[in-house]
């Protein structure tokens, strides 16, 4: 009798065990690849909570930050297209309303809530319907994310992708930013990409719509973001963002962008003068002379 209670335990698991072994499961398909694909569409992403359920009804399956402290959501939408842009919407209310809470959630020295944040849809097929009804909401933050799979003799992998504009051929690019700016800021647009353009000829710029990043030997140097109408910048390793409205605004970023280029290009401080090194919060501040940024701008 006891052998054959044993084999029931074995046939019928506990309501426990089912959901260890459920989360267990979960972890291993699709939210595995969703933490270790996002770090190749946010560089740098620390996953902070996973399984995140709200009052109302609002739910997100991933939680996590980018260097900058901008708080990001992940929603792995099913096949319904109709429910999934709901549950957006719902999770995109949250991060829009209840910022402070989640402040106080996630931690107040990870989360800098002056940052907008950003919600990725995930869609394990190509669903345009569900792309087009969230494409109104890019200038909110909000991205569709493909999760695409990969089958070989190795085994199997599951890719993040970008959907929406980022999947149609000439869709991404410098030249998407530039075409998504509001008219006002058109001119600023084409300054910026040809200022970044004249720091090093090893710039790799990539973007899309609504954001242009510039490499360096893999090293992120500088990235720029449109939310609604406005640009926001920021400059590695710290990412503190940097308002870009004018031309004046984009001399500023130009000198961060110069000096971040400069240590990762290995100048040390040993090569500037003296008076320089001593300065307080040098360590911030670009780190060629004013002579030299004069010769760069002429």
């Amino acid at each position: 009798m006891a052998a054959r209670g044993k084999k029931d335990d074995e046939a019928e698991p506990s309501p426990a065990e089912a959901e260890a072994a459920e989360r267990e499961e979960g972890e291993s398909g699709p939210l595995a690849a969703l933490s270790t694909g996002l770090d190749e569409i946010v560089p740098g992403v620390e996953i902070l909570d996973r399984e995140l359920a709200f009052e109302g009804g609002a739910r997100a399956d991933l939680a996590g930050v980018d260097p900058s402290g901008r708080l990001l959501f992940v929603l792995l939408a099913g096949e319904d297209a109709d429910r999934a842009a709901l549950e957006a919407l719902d999770a995109l209310t949250v991060l829009r309303t209840q910022m402070e809470l989640l402040v106080r959630h996630f931690g107040e020295g990870r989360v800098n809530p002056e940052r907008a944040p950003r919600l990725f849809v995930v869609s394990p097929i190509s669903d345009e319907r569900l792309c087009a009804r969230l494409a109104a909401l890019g200038d909110a933050g909000v991205q569709v994310l493909g999760l695409r799979a990969v089958k070989s003799a190795a085994g199997e992998r599951s890719y993040l992708v970008k959907l929406g504009g980022g999947e149609r051929a000439g869709a991404g690019g410098v030249g998407a930013f530039l075409r998504a700016l509001p008219a006002r800021l058109e001119a600023l647009g084409a300054a910026l990409v040809e200022r970044m353009q004249r720091l090093d000829e090893e710039l790799e710029p990539a973007g899309d719509a609504s954001t242009l990043v510039w490499r360096l030997q893999g090293e992120v140097l500088c990235r720029v973001e449109r939310i609604g109408d406005l640009l926001q910048a920021s400059v590695g390793p710290r990412h503190e963002p940097l308002a870009l409205g004018d031309l004046d605004d984009l001399e500023r970023l130009v000198e961060h962008a110069l000096g971040r280029l400069v240590r990762v290009l290995g100048m040390t401080r040993g090569d500037r003068p003296p008076k320089e090194a001593a300065k307080p919060g040098a360590g911030d501040a670009p780190i060629l002379t004013a002579e030299e940024i004069q010769a760069f701008r002429e």
